[in-house]
């Protein structure tokens, strides 16, 4: 009877531990069905049909929303043609009105596009007969007329500007080309185009990379995609007028260095929750972590885990924004006392957050090295305390901003790529769109016109 129950003890023993292991991992799972863009660091093309938040209000007109400036077609003063509609009777008496001049005219105006053609340039060098030595000599040719047919400038910047602007794949740029044209460029001649474009803008980017180093406060972000089967990291370093993006095998600092621009960097970076690599002893810049990834973060941990520092501290978070705001807006810095204040609560915020953490369910390693494993609140509380001078600079240096939305949108467009055209096919092939959408990306920032500024970069002509 004793060993009957002794046996029945060790069974519910292990039952009672299997299932404890098994609720962390349903914990587990829940949390990862339950993350989206709005609770985690997963961009919002990841959240798949969910239906999205729509910020306008019911009950009004149809169209843009209030206070946003609108685009009219307004009225050419020389239009290119002008057809007259005569009028040659009285619609009521049925009189001629054939020889009587007009008194007014009512205009309307159709703005079209012409068919696109090509325009062909022949080339002739001349070939004389010496009359003194009867040598027999040719004139010579522009350097850029280096073939007996080839395709000129604007082919080059037209295909950079659908590749790199308009994101599309080789093969949907030959066949547009050839639908507008009849012309239809070989894969070969558009990565030749390409190449010609990468090497006319190496002097634009260098002006980029001199500009951001005059920058009081720059962003910085990277992501990850496919060239080939392997993945490579694209780096950035922008702000609201310049961008600057460069392809590397690596996510750390190693790639940090080869961009060149760190080591030398001594302004402020704002940057993501990925410090290890920012933090290397070889950079003298500051830092500034993005507060909105810590926003989601702390809703994350609310939904999931039922946590209340997490909320207390995005309230904390959102509300010292707004008061910064308001005292750069009033050009007054925020006071001692209401920095002091802002500084202590943080503080109690995490010392009772750490009651929290400490009961929260963990899954157990997978292997005795290691580690002991944290939760998900237990991770961003200790990084909260950590970083707690670089998450709260805001508060009293006015140049640092809430978030890192500016690098973020900067490489938003290298998602749109890959989505459209797929994974770069080589690694040179990522190294020359990552230089044109640094460009491309400046240009827009800045309201220049984007085809005509390639077009004027391949004549050396151009300069920001």
């Amino acid at each position: 009877m004793l060993a009957h129950n002794r046996q029945l003890t060790q069974l519910v023993e292990k039952q009672a531990k299997r299932i404890e292991q098994l609720e962390k991992r349903v914990h587990e799972l829940e949390r990862q069905l339950g993350q989206n863009s709005k609770n985690s660091s997963k961009p919002p093309s990841s959240d798949g049909l969910r239906k999205p938040v729509n910020l306008r209000q019911s009950g009004g007109k149809k169209g843009a929303l209030k206070g946003h400036d609108g685009h009219t077609l307004r009225f050419a003063e020389q239009p290119d043609e002008i057809v007259v509609h005569r009028l040659t009777s009285c619609a009521q008496c049925s009189a001629s009105l054939i020889h009587l001049e007009s008194v007014a005219y009512e205009k309307r105006q159709v703005f079209d596009l012409p068919p696109p053609s090509v325009k062909v340039t022949e080339h002739r060098a001349e070939k004389k007969c010496c009359a003194a030595c009867g040598l027999l000599q040719r004139a010579s040719f522009h350097e850029e007329v280096s073939a007996p047919t080839q395709y000129g400038r604007g082919f080059v910047a037209w295909t950079t500007y659908l590749h790199a602007y308009q994101m599309l794949p080789l093969e949907r740029i030959a066949q547009l080309f050839e639908d507008l044209t009849g012309y239809r460029p070989s894969q070969a001649t558009l990565l030749s185009s390409l190449q010609t474009m990468h090497q006319a803008l190496e002097q634009p980017e260098q002006t980029i990379r001199t500009e951001l180093f005059r920058k009081p406060v720059v962003h910085a972000d990277e992501t990850g995609f496919r060239v080939g089967e392997q993945t490579q990291w694209m780096h950035t370093v922008s702000d609201a007028d310049w961008t600057l993006l460069g392809v590397y095998s690596k996510r750390g600092s190693q790639a940090m260095d080869e961009l060149g621009f760190f080591p030398f960097y001594c302004g402020g970076v704002v940057h993501d929750c990925l410090p290890a690599p920012y933090f290397k002893d070889h950079y003298h810049f500051g830092h500034a972590l993005c507060n909105a990834r810590l926003l989601r973060e702390c809703r994350g941990i609310t939904e999931h885990d039922g946590q209340d520092w997490s909320s207390r501290m995005a309230e904390l978070l959102q509300e010292s924004w707004q008061l910064a705001q308001t005292s750069r807006k009033d050009q007054s810095p925020l006071s001692e006392e209401v920095i002091r204040a802002i500084r202590d609560y943080y503080d109690d915020i995490l010392a009772e957050g750490e009651n929290e953490w400490e009961t929260d369910v963990v899954r157990a390693k997978s292997g005795a090295r290691g580690r002991k494993r944290k939760s998900k609140a237990a991770n961003l509380g200790a990084r909260m305390t950590l970083h707690k001078e670089v998450i709260l600079r805001f508060l009293w240096d006015a140049h640092i901003p809430f978030d890192n939305n500016q690098a973020e949108r900067d490489l938003r467009m290298v998602k749109v790529k890959q989505k459209v055209s797929g994974s770069f096919r080589t690694a040179s092939g990522a190294k020359i769109f990552a230089r044109m959408r640094g460009v491309i990306s400046t240009l827009i920032k800045q309201h220049r016109p984007v085809l005509s500024s390639l077009l004027c970069a391949l004549r050396g002509q151009f300069s920001f």
